[in-house]
């Protein structure tokens, strides 16, 4: 288990309010990861700076403004370990997320990607009586644990390599789509039933302040994978 080499690769855009705590969450993990590549997205504040006081194994990739899809295939073509992790820089991952997996890789070899569940969570400074949850949201951002958030995800670098990069036309839905990608080419692949990551609800929120965009783009995604399974011959594992 020792022998992986895992690197975490961060996409971040004006995101000085909480990067230290997620680069945190991954250095203080239980089996130490070997690199952390923070790719800031053109940020006009401080984030850089910030990321680049954390030091090794953190290191920092500035680009121009381009994107979360193009911000993380840039750190993973950077990265160097053969396991691969994304995490927001708003989330946070639970302090024995990478131990487990790895354990788990040496258990059933034949894995090549592992997720969990992520539970939701209001970030502190967020007052009580602005933490509503209207109509679909009900649903996408409630405190209800789900599978395969990207923040949970451990995979193999052979993964990345047969299933390619993330879309970058994409802005939302973009890591359901890659997702979907990896179950379509038949890899084995599994679910832990735990959480592993948690992900921060705030005002600044990607899904949550471009909410009808982010609908929008899901139920697109999800017609594309009903098409994909139909085109495989099953449409079984079609679910929301």
């Amino acid at each position: 288990m020792s022998e992986r080499t895992v690197s975490y690769i961060l996409a971040v855009y004006n995101g000085r309010q909480y990067v230290a705590e997620a680069l945190d969450s991954i250095r203080v993990q239980s089996r130490m990861v070997n690199e952390i590549i923070v790719v800031d997205d053109g940020s006009t504040d401080d984030t850089a700076e910030i990321a680049e006081s954390f030091g090794s194994p953190v290191r920092c990739i500035r680009q121009r403004n381009a994107g979360q899809s193009a911000a993380r295939n840039h750190g993973v073509r950077a990265s160097r370990g053969d396991m691969l992790a994304f995490l927001d820089y708003d989330d946070l991952i639970h302090p024995g997320k990478v131990e487990r997996q790895l354990r788990r890789f040496v258990e059933a070899p034949e894995l090549m990607l592992i997720d969990g569940y992520a539970q939701n969570f209001w970030s502190p400074e967020i007052p009580d009586d602005q933490r509503r949850l209207a109509g679909w949201q009900m649903l996408t951002h409630s405190d209800r644990p789900w599978p395969e958030f990207i923040g949970t995800w451990l995979f193999r670098r052979e993964v990345w390599d047969r299933v390619g990069e993330f879309d970058e036309n994409r802005r939302f839905a973009e890591d359901s789509d890659w997702h979907d990608r990896v179950r379509f080419s038949g890899m084995p692949r599994e679910t832990m039933p735990a959480v592993l990551a948690q992900r921060r609800l705030h005002h600044a929120n990607l899904t949550r302040s471009n909410y009808e965009s982010h609908i929008d783009a899901l139920h697109q995604f999800y017609k594309e994978k009903l098409v994909r399974r139909r085109q495989q011959g099953d449409a079984g594992e079609f679910a929301l």
